[in-house]
């Protein structure tokens, strides 16, 4: 009988394994509820060495600045963090600072930015941990970036890319050797499409120097 039982619990334990796998493999309800958690292998997801925050600030006419961030008590879904951090993208962060304009007084508003501050997450680790592991003192150092800009209704007018994008969009254009390899097979990338007009999606088109820092 104990046999029997071992052989059940093993084979069974297979059959949820493997259909773990190919659900996450076909995303075929792959987060219909949370126990698909413990079966589909995603953890780390997206995981890189940066921490970040989105901070929203409304530019008026005469040129202040107003800090957008909702006064009123915040849902956090997760933790600390309030939930206009988690909207990566900010395609609906424009929409929270027009919801805070809209219940304030202020002079007309020009454009709403959202600037991103971007740390390394080494920086998250406890006192007695850091001093541990590292000799020097803790001071954190934070990166600001202008990752988006709506128009005083909350409307998207310009995006740019993140963080660890904008890095990487600098170290190749500070690599003279994959410059030329890109030069080199664009021809070939433009024949194989049959276009020439090949455009970068908003969230990769490199920001110019008037609007790259804040």
């Amino acid at each position: 009988m104990k046999r029997w039982c071992a052989i059940g619990f093993i084979t069974t334990y297979l059959m949820i394994l493997f259909y773990g796998l190919i659900a996450g493999t076909l995303h075929y309800k792959h987060r219909d509820h949370m126990g698909m958690y413990f079966i589909v292998w995603d953890m780390f997801c997206g995981w890189d060495c940066y921490e970040s925050r989105r901070h929203l600030v409304a530019e008026g006419e005469s040129g202040q600045f107003y800090d957008c961030t909702p006064p009123w008590s915040q849902l956090n879904p997760y933790l600390e963090g309030p939930r206009h951090h988690y909207d990566i993208w900010g395609h609906y962060n424009g929409r929270v600072a027009e919801n805070t304009l809209r219940h304030t007084d202020h002079e007309p508003i020009r454009q709403i930015i959202m600037v991103e501050e971007m740390w390394n997450k080494k920086y998250n680790m406890p006192e007695y941990l850091w001093s541990k592991k590292f000799d020097d003192p803790k001071q954190k150092n934070s990166y600001y970036y202008v990752r988006a800009i709506f128009d005083a209704k909350g409307s998207m007018t310009r995006q740019h890319y993140d963080w660890p994008s904008h890095l990487a969009y600098r170290a190749l254009m500070n690599n003279p050797r994959l410059k030329e390899d890109i030069a080199r097979s664009r021809p070939f990338m433009e024949s194989a499409l049959g276009t020439s007009k090949i455009q970068p999606a908003a969230y990769i088109v490199p920001p110019n120097s008037s609007s790259s820092s804040f």
